[in-house]
């Protein structure tokens, strides 16, 4: 196991990928066999083994930059994203991966920030594509009803997510649970640790502010745009996650009902005002739970 331009690499044979963590042996083990590393701007993840099997098989998430390359922006947003799990845990949050314990580990003669947290069984872009998208409308509005619930329980402590997209709603042992919390926003006593024009989010999935940020922040242009990412813009993304998780796809442009393939009016009338591009014109999470609970009379959910 080696560190190299920027990555944690595995080494072929199994038994050089080990860690000491609290005077224990563990082995990292790749998540994706195909793969040496993991994907990740600013860290990788590997599954984090007992091999006395005392155990259960956790993750281990590890920043990509070294402690002795002092702090920086990768170190700052790994702190942060610690800061949010632990709030999470502290909180008792049902649909958030669950935080183990984070500390330092030795690699390749040098020291990394660490966290474990636990292993999911998938994740919902691999769930829904493994199935073809072949559930019923119920289940499908069973499952935007658990994500909407984990990021409703991330506003009620004070944390924007920023980063909602298909790969980042895990799956354990059949419940929806919200991950990746590196790019998070706490709404109180909080210092700004975006750059300039920094791009907060998946393409794909940015809300109008994200992409107003990347584009105008302070560039000296005669307009005028909101480049806050904040709880209004996980709005939006949720909205682009539900069309994704009704039809595979997702809305870009001016949508009609007829661009909807389940043809619901009501659902689509809520994704609809979820995507409005002014954020005063968007619903809040008490609005999106108003009018779902007519829809989930209506499919038994």
């Amino acid at each position: 196991m080696k560190f190299e331009n920027g990555n944690i690499l595995l080494s072929q044979n199994k038994y050089s990928n080990y860690v000491q963590i609290d005077e224990e042996d563990f082995l990292l083990l790749s998540l994706n066999e195909d793969f040496q590393t993991s994907k990740g701007a600013s860290s990788n993840i590997f599954i984090l083994n007992d091999p006395n099997g005392d155990t259960e098989d956790r993750v281990i998430k590890i920043c990509k930059s070294p402690l002795s390359q002092g702090k920086n922006s990768k170190t700052n947003r790994f702190e942060r994203e610690i800061k949010a799990f632990r709030l999470a845990k502290k909180h008792k949050l049902r649909n958030v991966i669950q935080f183990f314990k984070s500390g330092i580990v030795e690699i390749d003669n040098d020291e990394f920030y660490y966290f474990i947290m636990e292993k999911a069984n998938d994740d919902l872009a691999s769930y829904l594509v493994n199935n073809k998208f072949d559930f019923t409308v119920n289940q499908k509005l069973a499952f935007c009803v658990n994500i909407l619930n984990g990021i409703k329980q991330l506003h009620s402590i004070g944390i924007y997510h920023r980063d909602i997209k298909h790969d980042n709603i895990l799956i354990v042992n059949g419940e929806f649970k919200i991950g990746d919390l590196g790019l998070v926003k706490f709404r109180e006593k909080d210092y700004n640790a975006d750059k300039t024009n920094e791009k907060i989010g998946p393409i794909g999935w940015l809300s109008p502010e994200a992409t107003n940020k990347m584009l105008t922040n302070q560039k000296g242009i005669i307009y005028s745009y909101d480049c806050e990412i904040d709880g209004d813009s996980d709005i939006f993304q949720l909205g682009k996650l539900f069309w994704y998780v009704f039809q595979g796809n997702l809305p870009v442009g001016q949508i009609e009902i007829d661009d909807y393939i389940i043809g619901d009016n009501e659902i689509f009338k809520m994704i609809f005002l979820m995507l409005q591009h002014k954020k005063t014109r968007r619903l809040k999470i008490r609005d999106i739970e108003t009018l779902l609970e007519p829809v989930k009379i209506k499919y038994g959910v």
